[in-house]
């Protein structure tokens, strides 16, 4: 193996290696044993012409792409290996001019681990509040949140809907004989609640499950649709459940079938201890945030652009799939927060050059301070890990993950890293420095 290294730029280092003529020859080779298949020429059973009338007909170079695509992968870990080069991405592989019978040069420009300098790392300054109180207000909230979610629900399959029930039907409207916004399937409705449209939710008292009804109604002449105001509608509903819905009393009973909770006592003075609980996490995360920002502001790291497009792109894709699995997309998102494609791509990346310089950074202060797991804070973390992405607690094993093992292992690490740089730095209250000042 012939390899140099031209240099090192920007965290990418550009080199350049030399494929020996025998070594391109095996490559020809494979390239003859796939190629030949799609030749016939008189003369030769398809298949089977020798690679001399192959190449004397075709000319050489039709064997030159695919035995680049054989040789080049082989020859390039090589030079990494005798270049001692730790490569972060994928490279970016420019062949040289070939020709039959000589070595071909190849130069390469590939991402490799950037170079940290590392700052202070203690006595980092950041601010950071407190963990919010916890007030009897609060503990009621929840607990009112807690009951609304748990609403006892009756199916009344037999029986016909009341004022209060709710209703689930499709329907299809149409305006003075106008289709008109397609279909609706399984919309709820609560009888009385008078969020539908005017004398439509009185017509579905009385009705039961497996009902089938139109419903005419006019629209008001101020209907905020031009093209609707004062038009008459007729509704076709199938309606496809009836249930009543009960609010339950937070009392004993309650605590004991929700919260399995003793008593409605135990179930506030836990609730008061997770809002706490909360609030604290909360707060480390917060002071967690600030540290690492100050982190950045005092180390020194350059992260490649490839890196952080791969880095970028995966963080839109896990926010794009969160928006859909709760119903949404990425334009009604920017509808929501009144911005626009451009703003989010800018904030996503940078986000992503943030986690990528942090990530190399810490990996420096642990090599730096040696921190270390053990066999039982990994284990923990596995299974804690294997939580958090649905697999089964039985199956949290360290052979079970394969590479992600990895990452496992460098978030243990770098949460110690963190955890001691908070422990060495100096946090004050957001308004400490005006306190001082007046």
């Amino acid at each position: 193996m012939n390899a140099s290294l031209e240099k090192v730029e920007n965290s990418e280092a550009y080199l350049e290696f030399v494929i020996e003529v025998g070594n391109f020859e095996k490559g020809l080779k494979k390239s003859y044993k796939k190629n030949v298949k799609k030749y016939d020429i008189p003369g030769f059973r398809k298949g089977s012409v020798p690679r001399t009338i192959l190449e004397s007909k075709f000319g050489p170079e039709i064997l030159f792409e695919d035995a680049i695509e054989f040789v080049v992968p082989n020859e390039y870990y090589a030079a990494i290996q005798e270049l001692g080069l730790t490569t972060i991405g994928e490279p970016d592989i420019e062949v040289g001019y070939i020709e039959k019978g000589k070595p071909v040069s190849v130069k390469v420009r590939v991402p490799i681990k950037p170079e940290v300098t590392l700052g202070k790392l203690e006595g980092l300054e950041i601010k950071a509040s407190k963990p919010d109180e916890v007030t009897e207000k609060d503990v009621e909230k929840y607990l009112q949140d807690l009951r609304s979610k748990n609403k006892k629900i009756i199916d009344k399959s037999n029986e016909p809907a009341v004022l209060g029930d709710t209703v689930t039907i499709d329907y299809k409207c149409s305006v003075e004989d106008t289709t008109f916004n397609g279909k609706e399937e399984n919309f709820k409705l609560i009888l009385g609640s008078n969020m539908f449209f005017p004398g439509f939710e009185e017509k579905l008292l009385g009705v039961k499950k497996g009902d089938k009804l139109n419903i005419e109604i006019s629209f008001p002449k101020e209907h905020k649709a031009a093209e609707l105001a004062g038009k008459n509608a007729l509704f076709k509903v199938a309606v496809k459940n009836v249930e009543n819905v009960q609010s339950r009393e937070l009392n004993d009973q309650f605590a004991q079938e929700i919260a399995k909770k003793n008593n409605l006592e135990e179930l506030r003075l836990e609730t008061k201890k997770r809002l706490l609980e909360m609030a604290s996490l909360r707060a480390l995360n917060m002071e967690k945030q600030a540290i690492i920002k100050a982190l950045l502001d005092t180390c020194e790291v350059f992260v490649p652009e490839s890196i952080v497009m791969r880095q970028a792109q995966a963080m839109l894709e896990q926010f794009t799939n969160q928006l859909r699995a709760e119903g949404g997309s990425i334009e009604l998102y920017l509808q929501m927060i009144n911005s626009n494609v451009e703003s989010l791509k800018r904030k996503i990346w940078s986000d992503a050059e943030n986690v990528m310089k942090s990530n190399y950074i810490l990996e420096k202060v642990i090599e730096e301070k040696e921190f270390e797991v053990s066999d039982q804070e990994l284990s923990c973390g596995i299974e804690a890990f294997a939580t958090s992405i649905g697999m089964k607690k039985e199956n949290a094993k360290k052979e079970n993950l394969g590479p992600l093992v990895n990452n496992v292992l460098f978030d243990l690490k770098a949460n110690k890293a963190v955890q001691y740089l908070l422990n060495h730095a100096v946090i004050m209250s957001p308004n400490e420095n005006e306190e001082k000042n007046t």
